[in-house]
This record gives structure tokens, sequence and C-alpha cells, in this order.
């Protein structure tokens, strides 16, 4: 049975389960032990933005620092003097018209060079992390069609690889997320691993869908769109392989909620043939788009 929560609610990490924002109470927001997995899951724009924030507040908090030293600083007349000496300073770069004058200034400025030897290291390294970091670029279809398939009701959805290099050994897995009330009348979150047609390709270039039937073995036998609904049923797809340019493990992974699911709608055929036998087109515009079942 689920606890419903006040509106007053305290921080939080808020994780998103398809299209369900579920906050986890009662841990930290953020945790230095995670920075670096921060700093990794961040987009580009915002990691540049922070980059550019950090190196401003330090030139801010140095050049505090000679402003506050009593003419540390000679030709220093204000502080946006001392805020452009420290921006020379941390990227070890003088003009000559600025230097430390006094013990004070000579402190401040080790600190601060010390300081941006380390930070242009760090900076450097995490750039080239998120880099070389592999992804994969794989797209999955908006919508999971049942249909019946060789005369048996059939779970359908399907992924494309949309790189030109090889994703090697690829593995798909398909889980169905469901709510199910114990003899005790507590609700559990279940997850049932749905048998697939083919779940292996050793090498994903193109297209692949991916098929689940729906038999007498199945969690899914008999269970209509109305039941998905009361259920609050989800699917959870995942694939993982070898990226064949970094030779390094890559994954992906996609969830479908009730309403993402149609019944007796097919796919349509997304393959056209070209100039010659050995040439075909593979029209991912109508990657998404689906059809009534025929018959």
């Amino acid at each position: 049975m689920h606890m419903k929560e006040t509106s007053r609610r305290r921080p939080g990490i808020t994780v998103k389960l398809g299209k369900t924002e579920v906050t986890k109470l009662g841990v930290p927001h953020f945790d230095w032990h995670d920075a670096y997995h921060v700093i990794m899951s961040l987009t580009w724009p915002r990691f540049f933005a922070g980059a550019v924030a950090t190196y401003v507040a330090v030139n801010l908090v140095f050049a505090s620092a000679y402003f506050a030293g009593n003419h540390a600083v000679k030709n220093a007349v204000s502080f946006s003097d001392c805020f452009f000496f420290s921006v020379e300073t941390l990227a070890t770069v003088g003009y000559g018209n600025m230097s430390p004058a006094t013990f004070y200034g000579h402190c401040i400025a080790t600190a601060e060079i010390m300081t941006g030897m380390l930070s242009l290291a760090v900076t450097t390294s995490l750039v080239f992390a998120r880099f070389s970091k592999p992804t994969a670029r794989i797209l999955f279809s908006r919508i999971v069609v049942i249909t019946s398939y060789e005369g048996i009701p059939t779970l359908m959805l399907r992924v494309a690889n949309q790189r030109h290099s090889y994703i090697l050994e690829a593995v798909a897995s398909l889980v169905l997320v469901r709510d199910a009330e114990t003899t005790d009348g507590h609700s559990l979150r279940r997850f049932y691993d749905l048998k697939l047609e083919r779940a292996r390709s050793p090498m994903f270039a193109l297209t692949w869908q991916i098929m689940h039937r729906i038999d007498e073995t199945s969690p899914l036998y008999g269970v209509s769109a109305q039941q998905f609904e009361q259920g609050d049923m989800r699917l959870a797809v995942t694939i993982s392989g070898v990226d064949e340019t970094f030779a390094a493990g890559i994954t992906a992974r996609h969830d479908y909620a009730h309403e993402d699911i149609e019944f007796d709608r097919r796919f349509v055929d997304i393959f056209a043939e070209g100039d010659h036998p050995r040439h075909l087109y593979v029209n991912l515009a109508r990657f998404h788009d689906i059809q009534v079942e025929d018959g």
C-alpha cells in the first residue's frame, strides 16, 4: 500500500521512470563523493556554464584577497585591477604592469598559481573523459504494438542504430513492470522478464525488431488494454553491447507506459530497394509510424 506524501516535501533526489517522477526522500541532494559522477552526467552547456562560473568565482576570491592586502599588488588601484591580475596569475600569464609588491602578495600569488596548475589539470581531464566516454545513439520506437504474428499475438517494438559503426554482441532485455497485491494486502512492484524471439544480435548495424510472443507462458497472456491501464503496467527495454570504434561497452534504455502500447497495430515497412540489388534504403523518418493490422 502506497503512503501519500504531503505537499511540503523534504529535499531529495528525483529519478525519472518513464513519464513518472519518483523522489527519494531522506538522502542528501548532493554528496561530494559523487562530484565526478555529477560532472560526467551534466549536459555540455551546463558543464561549460559551471566551468565558467567556477573560474569567475575563484578569481573573485583571489581578487578580494589581493585587494584586502593593503597594496599587495604593484600598480593595482582598484578591485578590477586586482581581479584582472588574478586572471593573469591563475593562467600564469603576466604582462609586466602589475606584480606582487609585498610578502603577503607573493604568498597569495603562490597559492593562486598552484590552484591554477591543479585546476587546469582537472579541467583538461574532465573534458577528455567526457569526450572519450563511449555513448550509444540508439533510436527506440515511441510506440509498442501488439499484433498477430504467425497466428500468435506478439508484442513488438523496434530499435535502430543511428551510427555507421556496428554494435557488436548486442543483447536486448525486455521487462514487464506491474503492481501486484500480496495476500496480506501490500502492493509491490513486480518485474517479469519477457522472453524474446531474438535477444542477441552479433552485429547490430541497422534496425532490430524486438518481439515477444504472448502465449500461455507469457506474463501478458490474456491481458487487455484496459488491464494495462488499470495495473499501471510498464515496459523497460535495455540494449547493451560493444561499440566497434571504442571497443568499449555501451548501454541504452527506454521505458514505455501503458498509453504507449497500441493493440491491433503494426509498424510500417521502412526498407526500400535502391538503384541496384545490393543497395537498400532505410527510411528512419517513418520509424515510429504504425498502421492498422491487415484483416
